[in-house]
């Protein structure tokens, strides 16, 4: 406790100069969880779903933009191991003009809640979505943005194809995480009829009947099409959303080398830190060691002090930007401000608490004296951390949501960023320390920096 005490007070007596180092971490920090969210989120794996990894996507092998034919349907529903099947093809409408732009689909009705088992559709609005051709199936989210109700007609401009389908919106959806909830499916039967019959579809997305089947299929349809007038690429569900990250390049190469750049420059603005006020303390080493204090509690001491304002700084930076984004994702959900302002009731609770509780024991007074404000502030994160257990448990079931769902920082993230700023704060002070431990008293005393 004596050594805690000593390197927080170490960390405190230039303040303007910890305060500035805190933020610089802070910042750097905030940025480098930001540009691993944004990783996460690209190559984050279909989720919600039971069965993800039996999900496969059939397109054209020379590009995503050009169709298949419809005849292949039959054919690929006699491939061993073809469970269900159901045909998507893009649409690209847009909603009055083109700033309301989402996701739609021209889809068949039959199998899609069993390819797409994560969706929950109340069973009445699945029924009157399939009886009627002209129905739509929305995804909640679009369902609060637009304020649209159940029985509302909706028309959609084509920017692909030359019509304005109408459409009468008789089924919602969700998912159990809230992170696809953004699309508009409608059937293919009225888009294919009100084109034409030209008999095109954009994918067909597979269910296979087991993980072992999976390789049997994508074999077995890309050479049944092969050397065809449309030959076929087959691949996981996975595999083919990647597909469109790599359109942009190697979005996770660039943004982990921002990521190790912004790294480094912590390193080097915390080393300079740390340098200087080792340097400035050259003399109080000599008193120390005259004190009786020893080489390797002094290389404790000084590296504890740079690892406590790098931890800090840390802390601060990764646990904001989760706090961030979280706050902004729950912004658009009232259920979970709900959970946000009841995890930030828990935890001012508990740091009171442990305010009350430190400030009253006289057994550890001399030690809170020095570190009450920091043990109230771990106090009401424990608070704040049993809040968002509690209602990611019980009150995700009541809105059938989490709290940080869709873009937001891991707790891996956290952890590593932690991790991150531990490094950053030994090694920037491990050097200085190791001279300034092993300096002696006489050259220390001399010692003018």
């Amino acid at each position: 406790m004596k050594l805690a005490s000593i390197m927080w007070k170490n960390a405190l007596r230039n303040r303007r100069r910890t305060v500035l180092t805190v933020l610089s971490i802070t910042i750097s920090i905030f940025l480098v969880s930001t540009l691993e969210a944004v990783v996460d989120t690209l190559y984050r794996p279909s989720n919600g779903s039971s069965t993800p990894h039996l999900r496969l996507v059939v397109h054209r092998s020379t590009s995503i933009t050009q169709s298949l034919p419809e005849s292949y349907r039959q054919r690929l529903q006699t491939v061993p191991g073809v469970k269900y099947l159901v045909g998507l093809t893009w649409f690209g409408g847009q909603y009055i003009d083109e700033r309301n732009f989402f996701a739609n689909f021209a889809t068949d009705t039959e199998n899609f809640e069993k390819v797409f088992d994560e969706y929950i559709i109340p069973p009445d609005q699945l029924a009157a979505w399939r009886s009627e051709r002209t129905a739509a199936l929305v995804g909640r989210k679009l369902m609060e943005k637009f304020n649209w109700r159940v029985g509302q007609r909706v028309t959609l401009k084509g920017t692909i194809y030359p019509i304005n389908p109408e459409f009468t919106i008789r089924g919602v959806y969700t998912t159990p995480d809230q992170t696809e909830e953004d699309a508009f499916y409608f059937h293919y039967d009225y888009f294919d009829e009100a084109l034409g019959r030209l008999g095109q579809i954009g994918s067909f997305t597979i269910k296979a009947d087991s993980a072992e089947s999976v390789p049997h299929i994508i074999d077995t349809v890309d050479g049944m099409f092969r050397n065809s007038a449309a030959e076929t690429k087959t691949e996981t569900e996975q595999a083919f959303a990647l597909g469109f990250v790599s359109m942009l390049g190697n979005v996770k190469l660039l943004l982990t080398a921002i990521s190790a750049a912004v790294v480094f420059t912590i390193l080097l603005v915390a080393g300079n830190t740390m340098a200087m006020s080792i340097r400035e303390r050259t003399g109080e080493v000599a008193i120390l060691k005259t004190l009786g204090f020893r080489r390797d509690t002094i290389l404790i001491l000084l590296v504890g002090e740079s690892l406590v304002i790098a931890l800090l700084g840390g802390l601060l930076g990764a646990l904001g930007a989760k706090l961030a984004y979280a706050f902004i994702e729950m912004t658009f959900n009232k259920a979970k401000f709900l959970g946000f302002a009841y995890a930030v009731g828990a935890g001012l609770l508990g740091g009171y608490g442990v305010w009350v509780l430190f400030a009253g024991s006289s057994a550890v007074r001399g030690w809170v004296k020095a570190t009450r404000y920091v043990s109230t502030t771990l106090g009401f994160l424990i608070g704040f951390g049993a809040g968002i257990v509690f209602y990611m448990g019980v009150g995700n079931v009541m809105s059938q949501g989490g709290f940080f769902s869709s873009f937001g920082v891991s707790v891996p993230t956290l952890f590593a960023c932690l991790g991150i700023a531990a490094v950053v704060g030994v090694g920037s002070a491990l050097l200085p320390a190791l001279r300034a431990s092993r300096i002696g008293i006489a050259e220390a005393l001399r010692y003018v920096g």
